[in-house]
C-alpha cells in the first residue's frame, strides 16, 4: 500500500512549495509530553516539559493523547499562509468552523484513515452524518479514546476553545523558546529542498529530502509506502507543500483531504541519519583506539611524566622490548607519543597537544561545550549535523 502524488512532468517547480508551521510543530511535540514512553527519540523534550503546571499537563494529556502518529488536520491552518507566526495560526484555528475542528478531533480519536474513505461528507456535514459518527465513535471506543470523541461531538465550540487555550499556554510556558531553537534547522532544510527541486526536479527532491519515498518515472509520481492507499493529482489540486519537521520524526505524515493543502511532513535529514560521520570521527577513533588498551594507557601515563626509552618502559612494565616497541608504534602512529634520539637511546614522550585535540574533537562530535569550565549544556533533541499521515 502506498500514497501516490502524480505530476504532469518530472520538473514541476510551479507545483511544489515548502512551508513550516509553529502551531503544528507544537502539536507534534506534545506526543513526547503526553506519551513519552512511545516517543523515546524525543525524551529530552519530554524531560524539559515535566515542569509544566499540573493542570496544564492534565489538559494536554486529555486533549492530545489520542493522536498517534498523526494529528487532526485542523492544526494545519498555517500551511495556507506565508511563514505565519504562532499567533497568526492560533487566530486562524480559533476562526475555523467549530464543527470542522470537532469532527477532525473525533476522527483522530478513531486513528483510522479508512473512516473518511467510506463517506463523502466533510466539515459540518460529516459532524451530522449519523452513520459516520457511529463508525468514528466505535473506533474511538476501541482505541480507548471514546470520551474525547464524545466531548467533541457534544460541544464543538467548547472543544475548539479548550484546544486553543491549551496550546496558547503550552506555547507561552514551554514551546516558544524551543521553536526558536529548531527554526534555523527547518529553514535550512527548506533551502536545501528548494535547491534540489530547481536543479534536479522532483526526482532530486525525493532523493534529497524524502529517502522514505521514491520517484516513479513511469507514473511521474512521488510514491510513499504507507499502511493505506491514497492518490492525488497535484496539478488538479493546485500544488503541494513539503513541510520539514523535528517532532514529526520518525514518521512521514501526509495530508490529502481538502480543504487542507496536499502536504508531506518529513523529518529533517539529520534526524533520519543522526550518525552522519563528522570530519573528526576518524581522528577520534584512531586516537582513542590507540589508548583503548591497558598497557598502552600505562605507557602514555609513564611517558607523560618524562621521556623514556623502550628498555626503561620494558623494565617498568615487565614486558619484552619487542612488546613495548609494538605498543609504542601504535601510539606514535596515532600521534600520541613522539620519539627523539638521545645518544644510543630513543626517548619517547607524550604529545599533550594531541590529547587536547582529541578531547576537543570528541566533545565537538557529541555536541558538548569545548570549554572545561562551567556547566555543560544538555544534549539537544538530535545529534548535530555533520561539517523532518
Amino acid at each position: 500500500m502506498a500514497v501516490t502524488f502524480r505530476f504532469p512532468n518530472d520538473h514541476p517547480i510551479d507545483l511544489i512549495g515548502f512551508a513550516w508551521s509553529p502551531l503544528l510543530e507544537a502539536v507534534l511535540s506534545l506526543r513526547a509530553v503526553v506519551q513519552p514512553k512511545r516517543t523515546p527519540q524525543h525524551l529530552p523534550w519530554a524531560r524539559r516539559a515535566r515542569d509544566l503546571p499540573d493542570d496544564l499537563l492534565a489538559e494536554l494529556r486529555l486533549l492530545f493523547r489520542a493522536f498517534e502518529p498523526g494529528v487532526p488536520s485542523s492544526f494545519e491552518v498555517g500551511l495556507h499562509g506565508d511563514s505565519p507566526t504562532f499567533e497568526d495560526e492560533l487566530a486562524a484555528f480559533r476562526a475555523l468552523d467549530p464543527a470542522v475542528v470537532a469532527h477532525d478531533v473525533a476522527l483522530g480519536c478513531g486513528s483510522s484513515c479508512t473512516l473518511m474513505d467510506e463517506s463523502d461528507a466533510h466539515g459540518v456535514a460529516a459532524l451530522h452524518d449519523p452513520a459516520l459518527r457511529r463508525r468514528v465513535l466505535d473506533a474511538a471506543d476501541e482505541n480507548r479514546h471514546g470520551e474525547l470523541a464524545r466531548l467533541a461531538y457534544a460541544d464543538p465550540a467548547t472543544i475548539q476553545r479548550r484546544y486553543a487555550d491549551a496550546l496558547r499556554r503550552y506555547w507561552d510556558e514551554a514551546f516558544a523558546d524551543e521553536w526558536q531553537r529548531i527554526l534555523p534547522r527547518i529553514e535550512e532544510e527548506v533551502t536545501v529542498g528548494a535547491r534540489a527541486l530547481v536543479t534536479a526536479g522532483a526526482p532530486g527532491l525525493v532523493r534529497t529530502l524524502l529517502p522514505e519515498g521514491r520517484w516513479d518515472a513511469e507514473q511521474r509520481a512521488i510514491v510513499i509506502a504507507k499502511d493505506w492507499d491514497g492518490s492525488c493529482d497535484i496539478a488538479e489540486r493546485g500544488g503541494m507543500v513539503f513541510v520539514p519537521t523535528v517532532y514529526g520524526w520518525p514518521c512521514v505524515l501526509v495530508e490529502l483531504q481538502p480543504p487542507w493543502p496536499v502536504a508531506v511532513f518529513h523529518p529533517l535529514r539529520d534526524l533520519r541519519a543522526p550518525a552522519l560521520p563528522h570530519a573528526s570521527d576518524r581522528e577520534i577513533v584512531t586516537g582513542f583506539s590507540a589508548l583503548a588498551d591497558e598497557t598502552r594507557l600505562q605507557i602514555a601515563r609513564l611517558v607523560s611524566d618524562e621521556p623514556r626509552s623502550t628498555k626503561e618502559l620494558a623494565a617498568l612494565l615487565s614486558l619484552s622490548d619487542s612488546a613495548v616497541s609494538r605498543h609504542l608504534k601504535i601510539l606514535e602512529a596515532a600521534g600520541l607519543v613522539t620519539g627523539r634520539r638521545d645518544g644510543y637511546f630513543v626517548l619517547y614522550g607524550l604529545v599533550p597537544d594531541r590529547i587536547d585535540v582529541l578531547g576537543g574533537a570528541l566533545r565537538g562530535s557529541l555536541g558538548l561545550a569545548t570549554s572545561t569550565s562551567g556547566s555543560v549544556p544538555a544534549l539537544p533533541v538530535s545529534v548535530p549535523r555533520a561539517p523532518g499521515g
